[in-house]
């Protein structure tokens, strides 16, 4: 195993967790996978990822569009603290290395299906596979320096934004 290259993925409560640790972890955790990273409003006090203290390391942060309720894709009007993808997005510093996307008609639990919907919890409408390729490909560039996946998120031009009948919401700091 390699300790240099350690990241955390987490779904919903555990896409929190996967920022705090982290945020906690002082380096040791180079990148973070979130999954449908639920709105503040919904965390217990204290518990909540403020992605503002992340100060190293980098975030791909991962929503399905048919999760409109716990995992938005953009702000909702007057609310107050972290509450979609986009502001988990938007509060993370310039100088972390980030991006994120939304995968068209996923709902909050798709990426429990085995591979549909049969054993997952509810909401799920198409199951895991959309999850599959961008969470894998953002941990093969961010942990093994790998160039072919490191251009899949160059902001604009990588495959990610090619992606539109998959995926909406596109957005990254990568520059090359």
């Amino acid at each position: 195993m390699n300790t240099d290259a350690i990241g955390a993925v987490g779904h919903s409560q555990g896409a929190i967790g996967s920022l705090n640790a982290m945020i906690a972890s002082h380096g040791a955790i180079k990148t973070a996978v979130t999954i449908e990273l639920p709105l503040q409003l919904s965390c217990l006090p204290g518990l909540c990822a403020d992605t503002r203290r992340l100060d190293q390391g980098s975030v791909f942060f991962v929503n399905g569009a048919a999760d409109s309720i716990v995992s938005p894709s953009t702000q909702p009007g007057q609310a107050n603290g972290l509450q979609s993808n986009q502001a988990y997005y938007d509060a993370t510093p310039a100088t972390i290395t980030k991006a994120r996307a939304t995968l068209n008609g996923a709902n909050h639990n798709d990426v429990q299906g085995q591979p549909d919907c049969a054993t997952a919890s509810v909401p799920c409408g198409t199951g895991v596979y959309g999850y599959l390729g961008y969470p894998t490909a953002w941990l093969l560039d961010q942990l093994g320096n790998d160039a072919r996946a490191h251009s899949v998120f160059v902001a604009g031009t990588g495959e990610l934004f090619d992606e539109t009948s998959t995926w909406s919401n596109q957005y990254s700091n990568i520059t090359g």
